[in-house]
C-alpha cells in the first residue's frame, strides 16, 4: 500500500511540470474587423480593429491560456456583445475567437442600412480670396480623392468612425503642406448623397495690409496704367494669409504672380522682363518693376525749391542696350521759363546697384559725368561732375509713387535746392 501511494505521487510530480509546459499567458491580441460586403475602406475597418484591440486586450492579456480555453465561447459571447454596442453602424455577423500565445479575434460586420454611394467633398479656405484659395487647394493635390475613397462604401449610418479618420486625413495634410493653418471637419448626410464639409483657416499673424506698386524704366510708366490698376486686385487677393506662410512661400509666390504678367499684352508687345519683390509683414509691400533688356525709355518734369529762375524744366531720355551692362542714349531737356532747349549723347556702364555714365551736351559742349547708385528701390544716390563748370552736384533722391519723386541737391555754399519730379 505504502509503495503503491509512493507511485502515484510519482506520477502526479512528474504531471505538474507538463502541464506547466504546455500553459503560457496571452502576450498579445490581434484584432481584425471584416466587412463581409466588401465595402467599407480600409482606413475606417482600421479604425474599428483598433478600438476593439483595446477592449479584447483589456479581457485577455496576461491571461493563462489553459485556464481560459475552457471558457472560450463565454468570452467571444461577452466580446460579440461589446462589438455589437461599439461598431455603430454595422450588424455583426459572426465572432471567431482563438487563444494562444498570440489570441487572435476576427469579427465580421456588414452595413445597417444602405451603403455611402455618392460623396461630394466641399473643400473651403476661410477668410482667403478664391483665386488664393485655388493656390493653396493646390498645395493638397490628393485630398479630396482620399477623403472619398476613405467613406465611399461605407455605411451611411457609420459618422461616428468616419468623423475620426477624416480629420485625421485632414489633418495630417494639412500640417504638411500648410503648417500655418488649422482645420474643421464635419461630415452630413443629405438625402441621398454623404458631403464632407472641410474648412481650413489660417492662424497666427495674418496680412492685413498690402502697399502695392508697379513701376518701369524701360517704358513711360503711364503705358501700364492698365496692368497696374489689375494687379493691385491680384495683390489685395493675398490679404488675410498668414505672414509666416507668405515668408515661407514668398518665391512661389512670386513666380505665381510673374507668370500671370508675362503673358500680358503690354509685356509680350513691348518686349518687358517683369520682376516681382515681395516684403513679408503684416503690412505687406509688392514691388513689380518691369524693364527690358533692349531699350530704356523715360520722360520726367522737374520742379525747383530754392531757384528764382529757370525752376521749371522737362528731359526725355531714349536709350538702347548694346551689351547686358551697356546703354548708349539720347537726352533731350528743355527749361520752360525760356523755352531752351538742350541735346546731349552718352554711354552708361552699370554694375549690380550702380551706374557710371558719360553725356556730351550741344550747344553748349558740356561734358557731363555721373555716378548713381540705388541704395533700395526707393532711394537713389547721385553724384555729378560738370567739366566745363568744374563743379560738382550731388543728390539723395526719394521716390513717392510711380509718378512722383523728391530729390534734395547740393552743388556747393552757393547751390543747394528741393527738387520735385514727375514722371511719366
Amino acid at each position: 500500500m505504502k509503495s503503491k501511494m509512493i507511485l502515484t505521487l510519482a506520477a502526479m510530480t512528474s504531471f505538474l511540470p507538463l502541464q506547466q509546459a504546455f500553459s503560457m499567458p496571452i502576450e498579445q491580441v490581434y484584432v481584425q474587423v471584416v466587412d463581409i460586403t466588401g465595402g467599407t475602406s480600409i482606413p475606417l475597418l482600421n479604425k474599428m480593429s483598433n478600438s476593439m484591440q483595446l477592449v479584447a486586450q483589456q479581457l485577455l492579456l496576461e491571461r493563462d491560456t489553459e485556464a481560459i480555453k475552457p471558457a472560450q465561447q463565454e468570452y467571444a459571447t461577452l466580446l460579440s456583445d461589446i462589438a455589437d454596442r461599439v461598431l455603430t453602424g454595422y450588424y455583426l455577423q459572426s465572432t471567431e475567437l482563438t487563444i494562444d500565445k498570440e489570441s487572435e479575434l476576427v469579427l465580421k460586420i456588414r452595413p445597417w442600412n444602405a451603403a455611402i454611394r455618392n460623396v461630394e467633398v466641399d473643400l473651403k479656405f476661410s477668410g482667403i480670396e478664391e483665386q488664393t484659395s485655388e493656390l493653396l487647394e493646390s498645395k493638397l493635390p490628393t485630398l479630396k480623392q482620399q477623403l472619398n475613397d476613405t467613406i465611399f462604401g461605407a455605411s451611411v449610418d457609420a459618422s461616428d468612425w468616419a468623423d475620426g479618420v477624416l480629420r485625421k486625413i485632414v489633418r495630417q495634410q494639412v500640417e504638411e503642406a500648410l503648417p500655418e493653418f488649422k482645420v474643421a471637419v464635419d461630415l452630413v448626410n443629405e438625402h441621398k448623397k454623404t458631403v464632407v464639409q472641410v474648412v481650413i483657416y489660417p492662424v497666427g499673424q495674418l496680412v492685413r495690409n498690402i502697399e502695392y506698386s508697379m513701376r518701369s524704366d524701360a517704358i513711360p510708366n503711364i503705358l501700364l496704367m492698365k496692368l497696374k490698376h489689375k494687379y493691385a486686385d491680384e495683390c489685395n487677393k493675398l490679404r488675410g494669409l498668414p505672414v509666416s506662410y507668405v515668408a515661407r512661400q514668398k518665391q512661389e509666390i512670386e513666380e505665381f504672380l510673374l507668370s500671370k504678367l508675362r503673358n500680358e499684352q503690354e509685356i509680350l508687345e513691348y518686349d518687358l522682363k517683369p520682376q516681382v519683390t515681395i516684403t513679408p509683414d503684416a503690412d505687406m509691400s509688392i514691388e513689380f518693376l518691369i524693364n527690358s533688356d533692349k531699350y530704356k525709355v523715360w520722360f520726367e518734369g522737374y520742379g525747383d525749391i530754392g531757384r528764382g529762375e529757370e525752376n521749371l524744366s522737362g528731359k526725355a531720355h531714349f536709350g538702347k542696350f548694346v551689351s547686358p551692362k551697356e546703354e548708349v542714349f539720347g537726352e533731350v531737356e528743355a527749361t520752360l521759363d525760356n523755352v531752351d532747349w538742350t541735346f546731349g549723347a552718352g554711354y552708361t556702364r552699370y554694375w549690380g546697384k550702380s551706374g557710371w555714365s558719360y553725356i556730351r551736351r550741344v550747344p553748349d559742349g558740356e561734358n557731363n559725368y555721373k555716378l548713381e547708385y540705388y541704395l533700395n528701390p526707393k532711394w537713389k544716390l547721385r553724384a555729378e561732375h560738370f567739366a566745363n563748370q568744374n563743379r560738382n552736384e550731388y543728390g539723395v533722391r526719394y521716390r513717392i509713387h510711380e509718378f512722383l519723386s523728391a530729390e534734395y541737391v547740393y552743388g556747393g555754399d552757393n547751390y543747394a535746392e528741393l527738387l520735385s519730379i514727375a514722371s511719366i
